[in-house]
């Protein structure tokens, strides 16, 4: 169906996943895989992880930075000194564990991880909703999305030109693989580089505003939240018109099949 639309209306067909889209494609998917299991392990490490960076501001300046207990009594060098290698063995630990999970053969997106994905991202979903947006894509309708259906949906969507391909998993997926340091947001130098190899020098400039807008300045410190990134996306779909309403791209992909 892409094809023949974009023969019809004069563009060139989109090409197919680049090199850099596919790489970052399959970091995302290792990234949501029994992501439910990863998080519960990712909080348990942060605050160690805190913890460690505050210790090591005080070894680079001791003077500035005090290490304190829980009862407020400031630690020894000794004693700071045997937290930080507690803290090393406990953070090793947990890694271990993360890369244990991360090393199973059978790979799946189950809905608790797209769920708590998207909290990690800001954005509160209904089990009703994450079991739709997986149904969407689950070719073997197993209620999860495995490496073959996470490659297609997002091929299909790479090459529609029509609005109509389902697109809630691309749309979370599209911007976690922009957002690599998985921070929450994307910056202008995250997504630069693989919108510039999927549309060249021409229609880069384009595609960035787009996305940013009137924020899209040269000193390039625009950034988007996963909401701002779906309302940007949202403005891209193409619109039509039903008994006299102006449908949004949303729209037009969920009655798509309607009269």
């Amino acid at each position: 169906m892409a094809a023949v639309a974009a023969a019809s209306s004069g563009k060139p067909e989109p090409k197919d996943v680049t090199q850099d889209e596919s790489k970052q494609l399959e970091r995302v998917f290792n990234y949501l895989c029994d992501f439910a299991a990863k998080n519960k392990l990712f909080k348990e490490r942060e605050p160690k992880l805190e913890r460690k960076s505050k210790i090591l501001a005080y070894k680079k300046n001791p003077e500035a930075v005090k290490i304190i207990d829980e009862t407020g009594r400031e630690l020894s060098p000794e004693e700071i000194d045997f937290e930080l290698r507690k803290i090393d063995d406990e953070c090793a630990d947990i890694t271990q564990r993360i890369e244990k999970i991360e090393a199973k053969e059978e790979k799946k997106i189950k809905p608790r991880d797209l769920l708590e994905a998207l909290g990690k991202l800001g954005k509160k979903a209904t089990k009703k909703e994450i079991e739709d947006m997986i149904w969407e894509v689950d070719e073997n309708l197993d209620g999860c999305v495995d490496w073959e259906e996470f490659q297609l949906m997002f091929h299909r969507n790479i090459k529609d030109t029509t609005g109509l391909e389902p697109h809630q998993l691309f749309n979370v997926v599209q911007f976690m693989m922009y957002d690599k340091d998985c921070g929450g947001q994307v910056s202008v130098d995250e997504t630069m580089h693989m919108l510039y190899s999927r549309y060249g020098r021409e229609g880069l400039d384009s595609e960035m505003r787009n996305l940013f807008g009137d924020s899209l300045s040269a000193t390039g410190d625009a950034r988007l939240t996963f909401e701002q990134y779906l309302a940007a996306v949202e403005r891209k779909l193409p619109k039509r018109i039903r008994g006299g309403k102006v449908l949004t791209g949303t729209e037009v992909a969920a009655g798509a099949g309607a009269s």
